[in-house]
């Protein structure tokens, strides 16, 4: 058919249909902007296809959209072949990086809010889609009478307004008025990532401060014609709670995420298009891990209403894809979130990778069929880029909308490049989840990506809903594709089950991602480093450590009676307690507060999360809370003789794998060095009566005991050994090798096996004292500085006994130590040129840590660790209290004493103590006498609770363990809505009585403004986690004031105080002054004061006030106002001068004088330009009275200006224009 008959026709039915005078169109221009309608647009093509003498495809029109392109396919021999694909550039392609998907969240129509929900409904074939909520329009359409009695109320709801306006402020430190602001939207986003992070078991604070990119698809913003409808309730959080591009940045900046941070909106394709960016992110190394989410809510009936007039919408709202009854879509809303991460990195971390992303691709529709048609020819442009082997494709989540002609081009374009030349039994299986869930626009993408990716992780493709037949428009046999139309195993043409994944935004950006499932190498080495063996089938079960933690105490207790409740369901029964650890493991990060449970069996387990629930206490719990930022490094403190008892490590060895290698590679050392067996020294039946044993024995488990440490991912800052324990912590801090400790260790309990004479005793008193008692024991000598109070002394057996005595009989504690000779005395001196001899020469190396010795009289001097100075050591007395203050000094919070018992816990404690360090935690590694890997497990346990870090917290908690679905905690909603009052919170007392404390008084002040429970707001958390803002702090300020009669500058808030710190702040400051502000120093128990502020030279009036910068001369504007009133200062609003006033000045009596303060560029923030303000104020009128006021930003300017004037004269009234209340 020739360019002139096609274009004859084509004019000439414009021309009827329309009157478009056929010089008007030209041959490139789509006809769909000539007025083309899809009705006629098949009529068209049949009157082109009597024309030619043949029948043509129905989407003829959207893949040759101008009369160019219908000449040039009418003129081919075969128009009803599909199109060849377009080809793709052939520019050198990276090598592509593969991206696994180790996490998911979701909250869907149906009830959905996890990856199961999801699943169960995908597999029993479920629909969610409904009618609309009643109210759900309300808050937009008050009126029912303004809305067409015909609109459709069909839709895929989350359900009614409550829960979609339902958030836990709280929980995310998100103040009351911020919350009610925000997009809700940004909270279900800020909620379900929260859920996809614990699906992954990747902790959030582990990803604070690292390059996690974040990309979010969103289109909507209707929530903002609620928030802006009315310019007086507009505040400071209105912008960004409204602003489509903070979606993403609200996510990054609530968990401290450093890599990019990406809103998307491409209309229906947002949350693929943002699949692909973070695809790209990862494969270029931008960033380590990635978040890729998409959000739609359904607020207003407008769109609705819109896409009900150009007849998108499903009458009987179910949507039919690929069907032959297909008449439209069917709205719905919800949120999904994608964790993801290079496949490589998955694996080394032990990540559940539950399927792989091999490619994406995105490509625009240019001009084609109109902006919002499809275009045929870009979306099989898009395939043949994303696949490279199209006959592997088992499946494609469609983007499947249910239109007539949408499906059917869709399908072409399927057939075109991944249905063609397939075998009639391989065909290209397709579905849609719209047939389910509806619409999701802005988040279908991820919708259709998480049901792929969970139809992989389970090896099963669910089937779609409503397909009968065939559409007319698509033979899908021909083309080489089928509908799933119920659950079905994964075929696997290629061997490996292979998907893609489609979306079409409806302004002509195409996405679509091809996955894989995760087929994990059978056998793999073990990471560098590790020394774990593989594990025996016989190895008993390690004892569970299950750690759990939470913004408050009351939230950790409520999680466990949760979970208690959960084990007992055949969900919960299925999963084991390893599995349960090592979820829980990697779902911290919630909160400061912490519990863990170290247990052995499944009814302990219970137990103990009953008991915790209930605030009862339990053998088997552990609770505490971390301070910010953590306690601080970790200090090793290895013990010296004494420590030992039979068995000690025998449970070790059977359950941890780690512990077991350490001992194996120390064995052949101590039997060359001291001709025994390490491991017969742990049996319970070992012979540990003389040195010769024991010493050996002592250093091979403690040598082992830091081995197992550090698998834990727990590595010392310093360390400090007592006597024989300084050779094993020469060893743990890199100065000595493992052979040349066991040399050491083996010569020194041989020679001292030998000596014979002299007592030990340890008793209460300082060494200072034990000077004054050798006048009458005359060979009395101090062998140990154990701690401030306690002292291990020397000499003859009958002096050492008498000072026993006599301390006994003072009522003191004293004790006789069972040795056979006196170490760190006058007799080992004989001793000392053999031991040199025996030792020869040693080289030590440089220390990975730093060791403070307890042989020399300065801890933090730096010597080697040579033959001298294993002399020292077995002659000099054991300083180790020195050592210990000397680690505290500098600024060591956390000591472990790396032992089979616990002999250092007391004096470490007692030194400690006496140093003034009330903060600080002492853990043994063991106990004497009890299961050692439970008291291992528990010694771990502590060590978390407290917010001590860890490498590998994942992993160390639950070594073979697997991640399992267990549920996580319940959100605590709160309703926040536009134009509603903040929803009530448990009642506050009317005021505090006389017996209330400052600290109790300062939370009712916090929580009163803040919105939060008073009794959830922690003294020691610092205020700008829960939310503070320069905004709030000046609330904050202002309830102060009224409260405490005091004033606190909004910058000693805002310098990460607590309410502990700010209650010091009170109490130290005289009422009418003003207090300092918190300094930075170490230790909430440490904390002092300093005023942030200089004084003025003047000490003006008592106050202190920040420098001003070069006030504007004219920036207080004098109004035509006289009389003897007390005059009126009003400052300037956010965004211009004090001419805002004008009428209002118009309008009062004259009486009364009215000055404005204009704004000035500089000084930029409340409090500095308070003060300028307040100076202004004293020049024209310096005693007052005074009425001080503003509008909306000037508000916050007086009530700060208010609390610099008070101190001077009266301030009569504050008024306030739209402003926060104080």
């Amino acid at each position: 058919m020739s360019r002139t008959a096609v274009r004859a026709l084509v004019t000439e039915r414009l021309h009827g249909w329309y009157g478009l005078p056929p010089d008007e169109l030209t041959d490139d221009r789509p006809l769909a902007e000539a007025g083309l309608t899809s009705r006629d647009a098949l009529a068209l093509t049949a009157a082109l296809g009597e024309l030619a003498g043949r029948r043509l495809p129905d989407t003829l029109l959207w893949d040759a959209p101008t009369i160019d392109a219908l000449a040039e396919r009418l003129a081919e021999d075969d128009p009803k072949a599909a199109p060849a694909p377009i080809p793709v550039p052939t520019a050198a392609v990276p090598v592509p990086v593969p991206v696994a998907v180790v996490g998911v969240g979701c909250r869907f129509p149906g009830g959905v809010t996890s990856a199961d929900a999801y699943w169960r409904l995908l597999t029993r074939g479920q629909g969610a889609v409904g009618t609309l909520p009643a109210g759900r329009w309300d808050p937009f359409v008050p009126d029912p009478a303004q809305l067409p009695d015909d609109v459709v109320r069909h839709g895929a709801f989350l359900g009614g307004l409550d829960a979609v306006a339902g958030f836990d402020a709280e929980f995310f430190g998100i103040p009351v008025h911020e919350a009610t602001a925000m997009d809700p939207q940004h909270r279900m986003l800020l909620e379900v990532t929260r859920e996809a992070l614990d699906h992954a078991c990747l902790p959030a604070d582990a990803l604070a401060g690292t390059r996690t990119g974040v990309f979010v698809g969103i289109s909507g913003n209707e929530y903002a014609h609620l928030t802006t409808a009315d310019p007086r309730a507009v505040d400071a959080w209105t912008a960004t709670g409204a602003a489509l591009g903070v979606a993403a940045g609200r996510l990054s900046y609530a968990l401290d995420l450093r890599g990019p941070s990406l809103s998307v909106d491409t209309a229906c394709s947002s949350s693929l298009v943002a699949v692909h960016h973070a695809v790209r992110s990862l494969t270029s190394g931008e960033s380590d891990t990635a978040l890729a989410a998409g959000a739609n809510l359904l607020l207003t009936p407008a769109v609705t209403l819109g896409f009900q007039r150009a007849g998108a919408l499903a009458p009987d709202g179910r949507c039919k894809a690929f069907d032959a009854a297909a008449d439209g879509i069917v709205r719905g809303e919800g949120c999904g979130v994608v964790v993801l991460k290079r496949l490589t990195d998955a694996e080394r971390d032990g990540d559940r990778v539950l399927a792989v992303i091999r490619a994406t691709a995105v490509n625009s529709d240019g001009r084609s069929n109109g902006l919002t048609a499809p275009n045929a020819e870009a979306q099989r442009a898009l395939l043949t880029e994303a696949h490279t082997d199209p006959g592997a494709v088992d499946y494609v989540e469609a983007h499947g909308t249910g239109t007539a002609l949408g499906d059917p081009i869709e399908a072409s374009a399927l057939g075109a490049v991944l249905g063609r030349d397939r075998a009639p039994e391989q065909p290209l299986l397709i579905g849609s989840a719209k047939t389910n869930l509806g619409h999701l626009e802005a988040a279908a993408g991820i919708a259709g990506l998480i049901k792929t990716v969970l139809a992989l992780h389970h090896g099963e493709i669910p089937g779609q809903l409503h397909f009968t037949r065939p559409g007319p428009h698509a033979d899908l046999d021909a083309l080489g594709l089928r509908v799933v139309t119920s659950p079905e195993p994964w075929p696997r043409y290629s061997g490996t089950a292979t998907a893609g994944v489609s979306a079409f935004g409806f302004g002509g950006t195409n996405a679509h991602a091809v996955l894989t499932e995760h087929r994990p190498a059978r056998t793999r080495p073990p990471a560098s480093g590790t020394a774990e063996r593989p594990e025996r089938p016989e190895r008993p079960e390690r004892p569970a450590l299950l750690l759990l933690d939470g913004p408050t105490p009351d939230r950790v207790r409520a999680y466990s009676g949760e979970l208690a409740a959960w084990l007992g369901t055949p969900g919960g029964r299925r999963v084991r307690d390893a599995d349960l650890a090592r979820t829980l493991a990697g779902r911290t990060g919630r909160g400061r507060h912490r519990a863990a449970l170290v247990t052995r069996d499944r009814a302990a387990t219970v137990t103990a999360l009953t008991r915790l629930a209930d605030g009862a206490p339990s053998p088997h719990l552990i609770t505490g809370h971390g301070a910010p930022g953590g306690p601080g490094p970790v200090v090793w403190v290895f013990s010296g003789y004494g420590s030992q008892w039979p068995g000690m490590g025998s449970r070790l060895l059977a359950t941890e794998p780690v512990f077991a290698a350490a001992v194996d590679r120390l064995e052949p050392l101590l039997r060359e060095h001291a001709d025994l067996s390490l491991r017969a020294g742990l049996r319970p039946d070992a012979d540990l009566s003389t040195p010769a044993t024991v010493m050996p024995v002592l250093y091979g488990i403690q040598v082992a005991l830091a081995e197992l440490w550090r698998s834990y991912g727990l590595e010392p800052a310093a360390v400090i050994g007592h006597s024989l324990g300084e050779i094993a912590a020469a060893v743990v801090s890199g100065e000595l090798d493992p052979p040349t400790g066991a040399h050491i260790v083996a010569v020194r309990s041989r020679l001292l096996a030998r000596l014979q004479g002299g007592a030990m005793a340890v008793v209460d008193l300082p060494a200072a004292e034990i000077p004054l008692s050798a006048r009458e024991f005359k060979t009395l000598q101090v062998a140990v500085h154990a701690s401030p109070t306690q002292s291990v002394v020397t000499g003859s057996a009958e002096d050492v006994t008498g000072l026993v005595a006599r301390v006994t009989e003072a009522g003191g504690f004293a004790r006789s130590l069972g040795v056979s000779a006196a170490g760190h005395s006058p007799e080992v001196e004989p001793l000392l040129t053999e031991f040199t001899r025996e030792l020869g020469e040693l080289r030590p190396s440089s220390p990975r840590c730093r060791r403070y010795s307890t042989a020399l009289d300065d801890p933090r001097e730096a010597v080697p660790c040579d033959t001298e100075y294993w002399a020292a050591n077995l002659r000099n007395p054991v300083r180790f209290a020195q050592a210990v203050r000397a680690a505290d000094e500098d600024g060591h919070r956390v000591f472990v004493e790396v032992a089979p018992h616990a002999t250092q816990s007391h004096p470490l404690t007692e030194t400690l103590r006496d140093a003034g360090a009330q903060d600080a935690l002492v853990v043994p590694t063991l106990r004497r006498d009890t299961d050692d890997a439970v008291g291992f497990r528990t010694a771990l346990a502590t060590l978390l609770v407290h917010g001590v870090r860890v490498t590998r917290p994942r992993e160390g908690l639950a070594p073979g363990g697997r991640i399992a679905d267990v549920p996580p905690p319940r959100w605590r909603h709160r309703r926040f809505w536009a134009g509603e009052e903040p929803p009530p919170e448990p009642p506050l007392p009317s005021a505090p009585g006389p017996a209330a404390t400052p600290l109790d008084r300062l939370r009712l002040c916090v929580a009163g403004v803040m919105g939060y429970a008073p009794d959830h707001l922690d003294p020691d958390t610092p205020l700008t986690n829960l939310g503070l803002d320069s905004l709030t702090a000046v609330r904050i300020r202002t309830a102060i004031q009224y409260e405490f009669h005091t004033d606190v500058p909004p910058a000693a808030l805002l310098k990460q105080a607590t309410l502990r710190a700010v209650t010091d702040l009170l109490t130290a400051a005289p009422p009418g002054t003003r207090a300092a502000a918190p300094s930075g120093a170490r230790g909430t128990a440490r904390a002092t004061t300093t005023n942030p502020h200089p004084t003025t030279p003047q000490g003006a009036r008592g106050t202190a006030r920040p420098a001003t910068t070069h006030p504007h001369p004219k920036s207080l504007r004098t109004f035509p106002h006289t009389g003897g009133a007390t005059p009126l200062f009003l400052a300037h609003a956010a965004g211009g001068d004090a001419t805002v006033y004008a009428r209002l000045a118009a309008s009062l009596d004259g009486n009364r004088p009215l000055y404005g303060y204009d704004r000035q560029p500089e000084p930029d923030d409340v409090p500095a330009r308070a003060a300028e303000f307040a100076r202004r104020i004293r020049e024209v009128h310096p005693n007052g009275p005074w009425i001080l006021g503003g509008w909306s930003y000037g508000g916050l300017v007086a009530q700060e200006t208010a609390g610099l004037l008070t101190p001077d004269g009266q301030v009569t009234a504050l008024v306030l224009l739209d402003s926060v209340l104080p």
